[in-house]
């Protein structure tokens, strides 16, 4: 089986008596019952499995004498994965992840193993997640760091792994603020998109959320920081005062002169490299990177283990069965399948923005030829007649023109020719006209906005369903305000009146307001 093959290890420990209660014993009465803890509430009471009724009950925690036995635990151990990079990439697989934490919790387990294999990801939902690890306090939850693809827990996921009550880790694996094993296989160029998708410097605005992760499970505050946070320079010291000798991590730059250096764990880079100008040789060798015998020395890690074997003898947890975590798959599946219709949409959306931007350009120059060309005009007058009088009271063909412009050029010129008892009879025009029809142009600038908008439109809809599936750079509001942007000149488009000198209106236009009006 799959799930059977990829795992490494089982973990089991003895764990103190708050907490993980299996015998409830009443604290008046006397009655005892084994069970297990839910985070589920009813009417102001935790529902607590009672196994020898094989029923949930209510009951005031405050009541009972609790203590951890596994007497009424089910004999399994659950195993998550988490081993995808779109867990800490997409809305909804954290919360999938999330859920499904909280859902094992209650049904009794001896423990949750995470195994994890990420090289990080977004801060918000590695906080979806390491939130569900610590409201987990009915059952244990165990990180296991396995190191395979990626080669262990880093950045955000290195907070998860962190998070949980004990951290067991494989002897090839580590644990830090960037993969290294990325620089191995990447290109620079594919180097800085790994560092912004899965190290972004947007991290930092957590850092007061991983210290209080750090005094919960009692971890040095700056370590964690320091996976998070590339800049950061961390040396570790040996206090020495009149009573005690004590080991600390400070700051390279705040070391006093009766403080002994042990070593350099990361000197930290400069605030002013740039992510998208990094290389392999920027990064690896500055930022906190941790071997697996240095994570259990500095007590970030519980132990090591080599194989499910040492840690099944170990832990003399070997009669329990291992039972997969399911439903996380199919959520990745149709965040992969969404995330590449995203990308497409953006693809397509691309496309219709460098064909808009060429028709615009062909459409002003069009337009501004039609304006302003020269024209020649030869007149032949007459007589009045009513045939002529009749055409004279026709509205000019140019009747836009003179009202896009001022009135008194209108007024002036109508006068003008009002005073003399001639009119015109027949004109003869020679003009430069446009090797393209404006008429064309104007059909497919505002066929292609159209295609334009519904895109944008699309991918909007598609982003809120799937958060996290454009990439780092681009933004929900960034999609909104585009299409809004090519909308609004959709509309200028529609109510526009290409109408030029003695020339008459383009069928484009009389279409369009025909749709207008629809």
């Amino acid at each position: 089986m799959k799930y059977y093959s990829k795992v490494l290890i089982i973990v089991a420990c003895v764990i103190s008596a708050t907490g993980y209660a299996d015998t409830f014993k009443h604290k008046e009465s006397g009655e005892v019952f084994t069970g297990f803890l839910t985070q589920k509430t009813a009417g102001g009471k935790t529902l607590v499995y009672n196994s020898e009724e094989g029923k949930m009950t209510p009951v005031v925690l405050n009541d009972y004498d609790i203590i951890y036995d596994s007497k009424g635990r089910k004999d399994n151990v659950f195993l998550l994965e988490f081993t995808s990079p779109e867990i800490l990439l997409s809305d909804a697989v954290s919360t999938k992840v999330a859920a499904a934490i909280t859902e094992t919790s209650n049904r009794g387990p001896q423990a949750i193993i995470i195994q994890i294999d990420s090289p990080g990801g977004r801060g918000d939902y590695m906080k979806t997640v390491v939130d569900a690890i610590l409201q987990t306090k009915n059952c244990p939850v165990i990180a296991y760091i396995s190191g395979e693809t990626y080669g262990g827990a880093y950045s955000a996921a290195a907070i998860v792994a962190l998070a949980c009550e004990k951290v067991y880790i494989n002897p090839a694996a580590g644990i830090g603020s960037v993969s290294s094993a990325s620089g191995g296989y990447l290109s620079d160029e594919s180097y800085a998109n790994h560092l912004s998708l899965y190290s972004s410097n947007t991290l930092l605005t957590y850092s007061s959320y991983v210290n209080a992760v750090a005094q919960k499970r009692d971890h040095s505050e700056l370590l964690l920081r320091a996976f998070i946070d590339k800049r950061i320079s961390i040396i570790e010291i040996i206090e020495v005062d009149d009573i005690n000798v004590s080991r600390q991590f400070i700051g390279k730059d705040d070391r006093q002169p009766t403080q002994t250096l042990i070593r350099t764990l990361s000197e930290g880079m400069t605030a002013s490299q740039s992510t998208t100008e990094l290389s392999p040789e920027d990064v690896i060798g500055k930022v906190l990177n941790l071997t697996a015998q240095d994570a259990v020395d500095l007590g970030l890690a519980t132990a090591s283990a080599e194989s499910a074997a040492e840690i099944l003898s170990n832990m003399q947890m070997a009669e329990f069965k291992i039972m997969p975590i399911p439903g996380i798959e199919t959520t990745i599946k149709k965040y992969t399948a969404a995330k590449r219709n995203i990308s497409e949409s953006l693809a397509r959306i691309d496309f219709h923005e460098k064909n808009i931007e060429s028709l615009n350009e062909q459409f002003t120059t069009i337009d501004k030829q039609l304006r302003l060309g020269t024209q020649t005009r030869e007149v032949v007058r007459g007589e009045v007649g009513y045939r002529t009088r009749r055409n004279r009271e026709r509205f000019p063909s140019n009747y836009g023109y003179y009202y896009y412009n001022t009135g008194d050029i209108a007024r002036t010129g109508w006068n003008r020719r009002r005073n003399d008892n001639r009119y015109p009879t027949a004109e003869k025009i020679t003009t430069e006209e446009p090797l393209v029809s404006i008429q064309l142009i104007y059909t497919q600038l505002t066929g292609s906005l159209r295609d334009l908008v519904s895109e944008y439109r699309k991918t909007l809809n598609l982003t809120k369903r799937w958060p996290g599936g454009l990439p780092p750079e681009l933004n929900k509001s960034t999609l909104q305000k585009n299409m809004d942007s090519a909308s609004a000149e959709l509309d200028n488009l529609y109510r526009y009146r290409p109408v030029y000198p003695n020339q008459a209106q383009p069928q484009s236009q009389q279409r369009s307001d025909r749709y207008r009006r629809r």
